[in-house]
């Protein structure tokens, strides 16, 4: 309706006002009003915006700044402009159909979570919410998970552009930047000391904060962590560089404090003959040096590739062969790589023989910047300037004349969806088995109506040739409807081979099928060894997922042991 914003604000106007709100000059376009909470007890002037109808973004309330805040910190409260953390970002749905009982409800809040505040009742929220009363600065961290000791900051590269961010690791990180030219000297870095604590850091509500010199930071230290108490200057008398740092491992977060020497004292006679009292002569200074916080983020491999799955492995340390990097092998090489394929001690080898064309790009990870090259070079320089901590490799060329030692992987994956390869491939190791490591097959059939795929490899299961013993025959599990008929495109004009036409929305369903079945095999336990995903049901039928047994007249593994 034309008229729901009107009555929205209008409806929001007229419940402020019957809590005793006024509305006065708006800071910005947005409707603003003033008026007090917790009214028979301590009085709090606060003023409410609500810029978002819609409540996806919560109504701002902010205490007034005539309001004689306690000699204390208090806890949900955000900026100089004393705005109120009632709810946590995401942790309620408003209802945006009722507008004046939502902005109510808000107020509700807000009051009670400023009365708890003020009155002590809060501060054991100090430790959760301790990142945002530490920094606003954020450091990268590439290190083992649980690790301690020593460590270094370095500039980190995350684009293509010039250096913009800082990492701390023991070496070289993935994504640190290396001088042009030269070895990196560590006394360019920062020494970093990494120590880890067993319980939330946390600040008291009386005491000054934030800390702002080493001396503000050991007095706090001395209750948050005792053994950390002097630490930081430990690392200034006994590592090389201009600067110090302490990283603090918490089950609460990852908090950095750095310190750097005043610009007079970098001097030989400071920074080497007389180190050992740099701390004391820092000290002694006019004007105390300033204390740097920041906040660590994981940038490990087992962080950003283990993170969205829980209990589940990634795919880090995986040695993968991906063959073919086509509709479906693109996206699928995108998937594994972001699973962790060639992180660690894995690395993710990708084979097509192909180039990237105009007629590809529609349903290709690829675009136009890769035209004319090969694919599982291109795939592979993509996800390098991506994910530049992975192990990939891409080769062009049939795979069948590759000297590659497929031994060496732990899986083999099959996505060309080129059955006569496919089952040349199926072929090869079925004759090498049990040298050769499993080998997963996924394809599309019909017009992209149906996605399925097979992990072959074990004696009593099907091959992939099961599935299909006779070339001319039916395929063991029918999928198609028998009155569909495939339609193709061939372009002579061009010189392209005849196609199946169908979106891109069926690659990326058959890559995600396969991905699926790859990370279950890495968890060991692959389930359905064959799968089946009907995306077009007036096309084709729906198949059961099984794990089928091998046929013997198969004339790939019939008959064999």
């Amino acid at each position: 309706m034309a008229d729901r914003p009107s009555a929205a604000r209008l409806a929001v106007h007229d419940a402020l006002r019957q809590r005793g709100f006024e509305r006065v000059a708006p800071v910005s376009g947005a409707p603003h009003y003033a008026g007090t909470l917790d009214r028979d007890g301590l009085r709090i002037p606060v003023t409410i915006e609500v810029s978002d109808l819609d409540f996806v973004r919560y109504p701002r309330i902010c205490i007034q700044a005539g309001f004689a805040m306690p000699d204390r910190t208090l806890p949900h409260l955000l900026g100089v402009d004393r705005s109120v953390c009632y709810y946590g970002k995401g942790s309620v749905v408003l209802d945006r159909y009722k507008p004046g009982s939502t902005v109510l409800q808000c107020l509700e809040q807000a009051e009670t979570v400023l009365r708890n505040a003020i009155r002590g009742r809060s501060d054991g929220d100090f430790a959760d919410e301790f990142q945002a009363y530490w920094s606003s600065i954020f450091v990268y961290v590439d290190l083992p998970e649980g690790y301690s000791g020593p460590a270094r900051v370095r500039p980190a590269k995350l684009d293509r552009g010039d250096v913009n961010a800082l990492v701390v690791t023991t070496g070289r990180s993935w994504f640190a930047a290396e001088p042009r030219g030269r070895r990196r000297d560590e006394e360019d870095d920062t020494p970093v000391d990494v120590v880890s604590i067993d319980h939330p850091l946390t600040f008291a509500s009386t005491e000054a904060w934030p800390p702002t010199t080493v001396a503000d930071i050991n007095r706090w230290l001395e209750k948050a962590a005792p053994d950390l108490v002097g630490r930081l200057e430990t690392v200034l008398q006994t590592r090389l560089g201009t600067s110090a740092t302490v990283l603090v491992r918490a089950p609460n977060g990852l908090y950095c404090y750095q310190v750097d020497v005043p610009q007079h004292l970098r001097k030989p006679e400071f920074l080497k003959s007389r180190r050992h009292r740099l701390p004391e002569t820092m000290a002694r200074q006019p004007v105390s040096p300033p204390i740097e916080r920041s906040i660590g983020v994981r940038a490990d491999a087992d962080y950003m590739f283990g993170r969205n799955l829980g209990r589940t492995k990634s795919l880090v340390d995986k040695r993968i062969l991906l063959i073919g990097c086509g509709t479906i092998g693109s996206f699928l090489a995108h998937q594994l790589a972001q699973c962790g394929a060639g992180a660690k001690h894995g690395y993710l080898s990708l084979v097509d023989p192909d180039v990237l064309t105009t007629g590809n790009i529609g349903r290709h990870l690829l675009g136009v910047p890769y035209l004319g090259r090969n694919k599982a070079e291109a795939c592979a320089s993509y996800l390098i300037e991506q994910l530049p901590l992975l192990a990939i490799e891409g080769y062009d060329g049939d795979v069948r004349e590759q000297k590659l030692s497929w031994d060496r992987y732990d899986l083999v994956i099959d996505a060309t969806g080129e059955e006569a390869l496919s089952i040349a491939l199926n072929e090869i190791a079925v004759q090498a088995r049990p040298r050769l490591p499993p080998h997963l097959f996924v394809w599309l059939l019909g017009n992209g109506a149906v996605a399925q795929c097979i992990l072959t490899g074990e004696a009593d299961r099907a091959c992939f040739k099961c599935l299909k013993p006779d070339l001319a025959g039916q395929p063991r599990f029918r999928a198609m409807r028998p009155e569909t008929v495939v339609e193709t495109v061939t372009n002579v004009a061009c010189g392209d081979a005849a196609y199946v036409p169908f979106p891109v929305s069926r690659s990326v369903a058959a890559a995600a099928l396969a991905c699926d079945l790859v990370i279950d095999w890495a968890n060991g336990n692959p389930g359905h060894r064959f799968r089946s995903l009907t995306l077009d049901h007036h096309r084709a039928f729906q198949v059961q997922d099984g794990s089928p047994t091998k046929i013997e007249f198969c004339p790939a593994c019939g008959g064999r042991e």
